[in-house]
């Protein structure tokens, strides 16, 4: 991200004095009090000149001075609604930036300048109108001067010009210029402004003389794009590299005084580039455009041609018009005054990623996904999901034919909202689609990537697929959507209520027999094959076990805390239940009587399904 600059100019200018009554006061000139101006690159906007960041020599600024007043009953030194004030004369005054450099100032960055000119001395009495007027002295009590709107634009023309009528109201036509690669261009392009002002006073104290302050801010947009050629290119290959924006506002009518704008039309814009850097892997690409360009998802943003031979296309997403992310810096959708669109686009030969920022006026930022166009059409492989924690990882396996994966071909970590894969992996072509799986262990709120196919008792088995059918290359992440391997048993265990028959079953231990507790999953499938270990297993809450036919010689034990009393009964027989299924939870409730045991089972889905069935069971001691 570029660091925010502010720049002030101090101006104690003698400005032309293009608005003289001829029947002005007669004061001698030393007597007369010179109008002291103080124009700023700042107005508590972050802004900088759209090119080397400073007014630059032969500079025009131009401000709409105008003597005003105030209604009666208001105070002019207070007023805040400008809109109250009444003009008693005015006109559009004109000064040159000279040669010297702005210099620092200390706070903030701020640089400024008194290197100005202008062709004749302005004085705050050439704004009276003569007694025969009416007496409107700017010396007058509720009567001071007031910057009504303020422009600047070097070297490029309006499309609508301030003429006489245009004059009073400020209002200026501006277009996009479509080309903006020349040097100079993107400058000539851009436009400043400044609304209306607190009006000023007349003061004749020797360190009070008032000043008229004018604030220049960007009344345009701006974007840059950084594009950082990674991997795969070598230097020189951005040499011929153009950056094109698409379908950005082209007509603006400018209405300083108010600070609004209005657009029309659209058009594409060849953005600036210094040549200098042709060679490099890092090129800085940007333009100054008509604001209001109307930003939406799935729209193309801007083209990148001839990156080492490759062509990109850069689309809007909806992260980049979040709130927190471009969309801080729109209206609606739209691009505003004074805010730059900055994105970092990093490209690959066979990957782009990239990361979206808003810079140098105002910040904010975001990501952004872009779009291949060239053969290889081909990006990073990862997953997203709002479930996932920082450190969360799996493994993954692709391949081009359905039933044979082979080794794994990364292990992604999910850190900071995105999946990082270790090595990275790369689409080799545009014709070769993949299937991939995934394999993890959760391990209570953590998931351990899982290299190997075996299955093992109790371990939470997560398997991923991007789907039955095989994916072609692309920009996008690859869909991969998690589910449950294993299965999940839970044994509940209630008593009557009267003492008589009531049991105590605190404490009391369960524990399944003749189970198979190992075996292999299917990375292409998720099918579990089954080990040949059998064992008994203990059951505590929730335990996840081997997906299985339940033998008929399982037995569902369940000891007392006296260690002695013992109820057992058929698994296979509770509820009709003579399958674990993976991805199911089976809930086994189990009531238990001096005399008698009771139960039901229901199936509590990881997927959905359900079952519950009763049968009365003996007990033996």
């Amino acid at each position: 991200m570029k660091v925010r600059h502010y720049f002030i100019l101090s101006l104690y200018a003698l400005l032309l004095a293009g608005c003289t009554n001829e029947d002005i006061n007669n004061t001698l000139d030393e007597e007369r009090l010179p109008l002291k101006l103080e124009a700023t690159l700042n107005g508590g906007s972050r802004v900088t000149r759209a090119e080397n960041n400073r007014f630059e020599t032969n500079d025009k600024l131009l401000t709409f001075v105008r003597h005003v007043t105030c209604p009666e009953g208001t105070d002019i030194k207070t007023e805040t609604d400008y809109t109250k004030y009444t003009k008693v004369m005015g006109g559009l005054v004109t000064f040159t930036k000279g040669e010297d450099a702005m210099l620092d100032t200390g706070t903030e960055s701020i640089k400024k300048t008194s290197d100005l000119s202008t062709e004749h001395i302005l004085y705050w009495d050439d704004f009276s109108k003569s007694s025969a007027d009416g007496a409107k002295d700017i010396r007058t009590t509720n009567h001071g001067l007031q910057s009504y709107y303020g422009y600047c634009y070097n070297g490029g023309e309006p499309s609508k010009k301030l003429d006489s009528e245009t004059e009073l109201t400020g209002v200026l036509g501006w277009e996009t210029n479509d080309d903006q690669t020349a040097e100079g261009a993107m400058k000539a392009n851009d436009l400043l402004w400044s609304q209306s002002q607190k009006a000023v006073v007349y003061s004749h104290a020797k360190n009070d003389h008032g000043t008229l302050i004018v604030p220049y801010t960007h009344a345009m947009s701006k974007f840059t794009i950084i594009v950082e050629a990674k991997e795969g290119f070598v230097a020189g290959n951005l040499e011929n590299t153009i950056v094109t924006l698409k379908e950005i506002s082209k007509v603006g009518k400018f209405t300083a005084p108010a600070g609004t704008v209005t657009a029309s039309g659209t058009t594409d814009v060849k953005m600036y580039t210094d040549a200098s850097t042709k060679n490099e892997l890092t090129r800085t690409y940007e333009a100054v455009t008509v604001p209001l360009t109307q930003l939406t998802v799935g729209s193309t943003l801007a083209t990148i041609t001839d990156a080492g031979g490759n062509n990109y296309e850069i689309k809007v997403t909806d992260k980049m018009l979040d709130s927190d992310c471009w969309g801080g810096g729109l209206t609606s959708g739209k691009t505003k005054s004074g805010v730059n669109y900055q994105l970092t686009v990093t490209l690959n030969k066979q990957k782009v990623s990239v990361l979206a920022t808003l810079a140098d006026w105002t910040n904010v930022y975001a990501n952004g996904k872009g779009e291949i166009q060239f053969t290889a059409d081909v990006v990073d492989c990862g997953v997203t999901g709002d479930k996932f924690n920082d450190d969360d990882a799996f493994s993954l396996w692709r391949t081009t034919e359905a039933n044979n994966f082979g080794d794994k071909a990364t292990t992604c970590t999910y850190n900071k909202g995105v999946f990082k894969n270790n090595p990275e992996i790369y689409w080799p072509d545009a014709n070769s689609n993949f299937y991939f799986r995934a394999l993890a262990i959760k391990n209570g709120n953590t998931l351990v990537a899982k290299d190997d196919y075996a299955v093992k008792q109790g371990n939470d088995l997560l398997w991923g697929t991007s789907g039955d059918a095989a994916i072609a290359p692309r920009t996008g992440d690859v869909p991969l959507t998690f589910m449950h391997a294993m299965s999940n048993v839970v044994v509940k265990l209630e008593t009557s209520n009267d003492d008589k028959s009531k049991v105590e079953i605190d404490k009391a231990t369960i524990r399944i027999t003749d189970l198979i507790t190992d075996g292999t999953i299917a990375i292409s499938s998720g099918d579990i094959s089954l080990g040949t270990t059998v064992g008994e297993v203990a059951v505590d809450g929730e335990t996840i076990m081997v997906p299985q036919t339940i033998s008929t010689n399982a037995k569902l034990i369940i000891t007392l805390a006296d260690k002695k009393t013992t109820y057992s009964l058929n698994l296979s027989t509770i509820g009709n239940i003579t399958n674990w299924v993976r991805g199911n939870q089976y809930t086994y409730t189990i009531h238990l009587e001096k005399e008698a045991m009771k139960f039901r089972a229901v199936i509590e889905p990881w997927v959905g399904t359900t079952g519950s069935g009763y049968a009365t069971l003996d007990w033996e001691d």
